[in-house]
């Protein structure tokens, strides 16, 4: 019979593992831990995704993952090999310390990465630093005192590995680490995004489900291949960058920056945002295609990675770049925006063309300049095409408070909200046909106690940046239904009452739902109200505001374009929308050249003839009051008749006006 090749390979296999007495499943498991941690490490660096410090600390942990089960492995491979061979049992010996030496900081690198993925403030205390390490450094001086104590382990002469006594305090140590990590796990959730949280607490658990099983039963060696797994799962997901960075630039994207400045913020970091806008950038667009203007952009963002150690940079908008450092001193940061300001004042060559980009540095001291919430930084990286001086230009301090009052408005809209202080004034319009007061435009009024009198132009924007303005509409909407229920208003006899409808309330899909819910808790009906709208490039560049307000008529509102004369609408937009009245713009009738007032007339004749309603805003003289009428304005609005007034006040003087008219009729 012929040998069985296959058989007799098998046997000088197991042959060979029984001569090294080591189980198949310990190199199985040392070497998959080895290969999964150089793979994340290879992947990391050729992706370069080290420029955080949460990912310096990762790239440090797959290195002592690798490290630590290659030292383990070769350990395990010798033992057999000890016996009576004194270099073998002093390398393996080696293998030992060298496992000991980097599995000691495991545990401390597994919690500072956490402390800096979810911004604990903690590690950039010098107190704290200091506290943090020194469990770590007795770990290493132990593992030092062994070569003479054999506190921890010794190896016999055999190459047998025997725990020392010292050994449980090893354990204590490493545990007091991972009681630390998950302590800032659920100390600092708001910190973390809810997919942040989850993922960072299942491989976290799993880690520590391979640390108890190789703890319970020293033969499984399982603890490194968990870590190597673990440390898998958190590259691709929390590491993986793939969906925050900017295409164009290689900077970090719009998202990526509001996440880290909300996880900054609710982490009370202290740290500096400094914008670059180039005031210039459209013109170069417009010259340049995508692959020129690509290339420029990852030169300048690649400089600016250098600005400081920390330093991450982000892309906010198409022309602006924005920095995040720690860096917060006077002097640092007037050194930074030097640098780009010295940077800037000299040409960027792109390929055969030469850049010279005009920008506009603002500069934000977090928590230092009143910043709570990250949408405010986004003002910092609004489009600079306004400014027209050349060169360079530097904001910061006192030139963003802006920012400050900002906050102080946001505070006192919530205040509002809580203690009910919004106020409906009504400002009467007056119709020259009958020549009595016809209806009302209501305006939202807002004292506050801190703040004194905030008008309605900087409230409202603000609103609308921070999604208050739904519930602003709704209070108005609300408010004005009451009024019009109350059987004072009836016996007024107005048409009805013009609500002003900002363009973020059409957006949202239940607005006619709540609307029509609040009408029919009052008894009002949809021909009682109008609902302004200014006009502007969003009427026709968002489909779905044109479903809203067709959905709205459908309903029965009809609709105001205010403020025309001064947006984008074309005529053709204006027409095809079917608007009842269209209410002219004040600052035609205010401009003191003849031409604006040539204009003024022209355009109300044009919107008469097409059988529109003109109301004519503004009108504060007899002079102007001519003027608009002998134009063909039908309706007239401004302080001529009667400013703004609380509900009581417009009762009594529309009831008088009108009366005083019916009498001189009479």
């Amino acid at each position: 019979m012929y040998p069985d090749p296959a058989r007799g390979l098998a046997a000088e296999c197991n042959a060979l593992w029984g001569i090294f007495n080591v189980r198949m499943y310990e190199v199985f498991f040392y070497t998959c831990a080895i290969i999964l941690s150089c793979s994340c490490m290879f992947y990391v660096l050729n992706r370069k995704l080290i420029q955080k410090a949460h990912s310096k600390v990762f790239l440090f942990i797959l290195i002592n993952i690798t490290v630590v089960s290659a030292a383990d492995l070769t350990s395990n491979l010798l033992t057999p090999l000890c016996a009576g061979n004194s270099s073998i049992l002093l390398l393996r010996t080696s293998m030992d310390y060298i496992y000991f030496f980097m599995h000691n900081t495991l545990s401390p690198a597994y919690t500072l990465y956490i402390m800096l993925i979810n911004g604990s403030t903690a590690v950039r205390k010098k107190g704290f630093r200091i506290g943090y390490v020194i469990p770590a450094i007795i770990t290493e001086l132990l593992t030092v005192a062994n070569l003479f104590t054999g506190v921890i382990f010794h190896v016999d002469a055999n190459g047998i590995y025997h725990r020392g006594v010292g050994m449980p305090a090893l354990y204590v140590i490493s545990c007091t680490y991972l009681f630390v990590a998950i302590y800032y796990i659920l100390c600092h959730r708001k910190s973390m995004s809810s997919g942040m949280y989850s993922t960072l607490w299942f491989f976290f658990s799993f880690s520590l489900i391979g640390i108890v099983v190789q703890a319970v039963n020293v033969n499984l060696p399982i603890e490194s291949f968990a870590e190597a797994l673990s440390m898998l799962g958190i590259m691709l997901t929390l590491e993986n960058e793939d969906t925050s960075i900017d295409p164009i630039s290689g900077a970090y994207n719009r998202s990526t920056f509001m996440e880290e400045n909300r996880r900054r913020i609710n982490s009370e970091d202290r740290y500096s945002v400094i914008s670059v806008n180039f005031t210039n950038y459209k013109f170069f667009a417009r010259m340049f295609g995508y692959d020129e203007r690509s290339h420029a952009l990852r030169q300048i963002a690649s400089w600016m990675m250098h600005l400081a150690p920390d330093a991450l940079v982000y892309r906010l908008s198409d022309s602006n770049f924005t920095l995040l450092t720690r860096k917060t001193s006077d002097e640092d940061i007037d050194d930074i925006t030097a640098e780009i300001a010295k940077r800037f004042e000299h040409e960027w060559k792109n390929n055969d063309s030469v850049l010279q980009f005009n920008i506009q540095i603002r500069v934000a001291v977090i928590p230092d300049d009143g910043v709570t919430e990250p949408d405010m930084l986004l003002e910092l990286a609004d489009d600079m095409d306004s400014v027209k001086s050349n060169g360079v230009q530097l904001q910061r301090g006192k030139d963003l408070r802006y920012l400050s009052r900002r906050v102080a408005v946001e505070n006192a809209l919530r205040r509002a909200f809580e203690e009910d202080r919004f106020e409906v004034y009504y400002q009467p319009i007056w119709f020259a046909g009958n020549q009595k007061i016809y209806s009302a435009e209501a305006l939202l009024r807002l004292n506050d106690p801190d703040l004194g009198f905030i008008p309605p132009d900087e409230m409202i924007p603000i609103a609308e940046r921070n999604g208050q303005i739904d519930k602003i509409g709704i209070t108005v909407f609300e408010k004005v239904c009451a009024f019009i229920a109350d059987e004072r208003f009836k016996k007024l006899g107005l048409k009805y009452v013009e609500i002003n409808l900002s363009l973020y309330q059409l957006v949202f899909s239940d607005t006619l739902v709540r609307f029509d819910e609040i009408m029919k808790s009052y008894g009002v009906t949809s021909d009682q109200i109008n609902l302004e709208i200014t006009e502007s490039a969003s009427l026709t560049s968002y489909s779905g505001i044109s479903t809203s307000i067709s959905a709205l008529k459908s309903a029965g509102f009809s609709f105001s374009l205010d403020d025309y004369g001064t947006g984008y609408s074309n005529l053709t937009n204006i027409v095809n929308m079917d608007f009842l009245n269209i209410k002219s713009d004040k600052g035609l009738l205010w401009a003191a050249d003849e031409s604006s007032k040539h204009l003024l007339v022209d355009s109300i004749r044009m919107m008469r003839r097409l059988g529109m309603n003109v109301i004519q805003e503004g009108v504060e003289t007899s002079e102007q009051l001519d003027l608009v009428l002998n134009a063909g304005a039908n309706l007239v609005q401004g302080y001529y008749f009667s400013k703004p007034l609380p509900k009581e006040d417009f009762i009594d003087f529309t009831r008088n006006y009108n009366k005083k008219d019916s009498m001189a009729a009479s």
